[in-house]
């Protein structure tokens, strides 16, 4: 019988990051939608506040595992960090840069997370075949 093992499989945190970084982006371009067409529920603007610091809360730790498995590249390290501090400042400048401006800015950051994720998870599949 086979021993199973507990590490997680190679590119395991990409795909759990690009699936919250691609959750993170749907949310962002459907926020103003959803904004224009419920304006008389009140509960949704005090959910949206905290949106971004739970993606941001759900995002590091996958970004973090992701990381702590070998990569080749320092663009793949560079692309989601920066992704994850844009994040973080979208969060956290909410306030100063209004609903459009923390979406764009937010999009923006899923985008890079994405893109390093996807990255790292195709290198490393490279690199067990």
């Amino acid at each position: 019988m086979k021993k199973e093992s507990k590490r997680a499989k190679p590119g395991f945190w990409d795909r759990v990051g690009i699936g919250l970084s691609g959750i993170c982006a749907i949310h962002c371009l459907l926020v103003p939608v959803i904004v224009a067409l419920i304006p008389l529920w009140p509960a949704f603007e005090e959910f949206h506040e905290y949106t971004h610091f739970i993606f941001f809360v759900a995002i590091a730790p996958a970004v973090y595992l992701s990381l702590r498995q070998r990569h080749q590249s320092p663009r793949i390290t560079i692309l989601l960090l920066t992704g994850l501090f844009i994040i973080f400042l979208a969060w956290y400048f909410n306030e100063i840069l209004g609903e459009y401006g923390e979406a764009g800015i937010t999009l923006l950051g899923s985008i890079l997370l994405i893109t390093g994720h996807w990255l790292n998870y195709k290198s490393k599949s490279k690199l067990s075949v």
